[in-house]
């Protein structure tokens, strides 16, 4: 995965990506698992302006959590009163969402033209070409292929004679 499928996967610019590595000490590693990872965290430093450690840590708590827990409390006051909550099934799908629509409109543009990948023999068979007859004339020898073509001309000369004639 490239930095900027990466980056888009993870909903994130590519050089928050590269800072924030830095900040909190974890190389990037290009995988969907990372890019969800650094998704949340994107999403709770930017929605809630949750200080950058603090949201790596909700993201690491996040993502052990199996696929049955629905809901991850985040943070909460010391009284229980308010509290940010993470759906994690629904984060689950737009991080797959995000991960998919980078994998497709991220893929990078190969330069100068398509070259053709497949045998050239194989699609003039598929094509409906008859190859033995090229196939035994590259058996013959140089001056047997031009004794051949001599008679071939020969041949094509008396045809073109009677039908003049007619």
């Amino acid at each position: 995965m490239t930095l900027y499928q990466f980056a888009a996967a993870a909903g994130a610019d590519p050089k928050w990506l590269l800072n924030s590595s830095r900040l909190l000490g974890r190389r990037l590693r290009r995988t969907p698992r990372e890019a969800s990872w650094w998704g949340l965290v994107r999403m709770l430093e930017s929605s809630f302006r949750m200080p950058l450690e603090p949201a790596a840590q909700v993201a690491t708590e996040a993502m052990k959590q199996g696929s049955e827990i629905v809901w991850l409390r985040a943070r909460s006051d010391p009284s229980g009163s308010a509290a940010i909550v993470v759906n994690l099934q629904r984060y689950r799908s737009v991080s797959a969402a995000n991960l998919s629509n980078a994998l497709v409109r991220e893929t990078p543009r190969v330069r100068g033209r398509r070259r053709q990948s497949r045998d050239a023999i194989a699609m003039a068979v598929e094509y409906g070409l008859d190859l033995g007859l090229m196939k035994s004339a590259l058996e013959k020898s140089p001056a047997e292929r031009l004794k051949t073509l001599e008679a071939n001309k020969t041949f094509v000369d008396e045809l073109r004679r009677q039908r003049e004639m007619r």
